[in-house]
């Protein structure tokens, strides 16, 4: 059944976070990727507010055009979603930092933020491309500078990795006040956890 993030695991996420979580049971043989096509990862955009439907609209038609530039930008954003992965891992993990995957990243941080910048939508705040054409890889910029902002910040140790036993492997920043939170979501991998434990406790009692 496709992976569907609760409102409590995406609504108040950071960006990277939520982009890293585009790839769902990262720790099951078999993973799902929920930005596999170029629409798919339009969609997400769109839902991520980094693209409107305008926006989208133009690289639908510049990709239906030109199929090999639409498979550039998603093997970008792959890339790019895999680099942060390894470096949140390593973070939370205590290990090594990935040179490679710092190269990526700081590929966008070098173009700062040529060709996107934050600009009024109604009585919110939003990145907005500038150019008339856009660049996809400059929808991606918001992201690289999600991540740095966050594992620069004073919340980079709260960055987890949830426990589920069924493979989840979704990441998130844990607000608790305890700093205890084991899960992605307590609606859900988090309730689960705790069905599972009642129902193994039950068993032992009976036999």
């Amino acid at each position: 059944m496709p992976r569907v993030p609760s409102p409590e695991a995406s609504s108040r996420e950071e960006l990277s976070i939520k982009f890293v979580n585009t790839v769902a049971w990262r720790l099951r043989d078999l993973v799902e990727d929920r930005i596999a096509t170029s629409d798919s990862i339009l969609k997400w955009l769109i839902d991520a507010e980094l693209a409107d439907r305008r926006i989208a609209a133009q690289l639908r038609a510049r990709w239906k055009a030109s199929p090999h530039e639409a498979d550039a930008f998603l093997n970008a954003a792959h890339g790019l979603r895999e680099a942060l992965y390894r470096i949140f891992i390593a973070r939370i993990g205590g290990g090594r930092i990935d040179p490679t995957a710092l190269a990526d990243i700081n590929r966008y941080l070098e173009a700062a933020l040529g060709g996107v910048a934050l600009g009024p939508v109604g009585d919110t705040l939003r990145w907005l491309p500038t150019a008339g054409k856009v660049a996809p890889e400059t929808l991606l910029k918001p992201i690289a500078w999600s991540a740095v902002s966050l594992l620069t910040g004073p919340r980079a140790l709260r960055v987890k990795q949830c426990q589920d036993e069924r493979g989840c492997g979704w990441l998130f920043v844990d607000e608790s006040r305890t700093q205890n939170r084991r899960w992605c979501s307590m609606g859900d991998c988090g309730n689960l956890a705790k069905s599972r434990r009642h129902y193994r406790r039950s068993q032992a009692a009976e036999e």
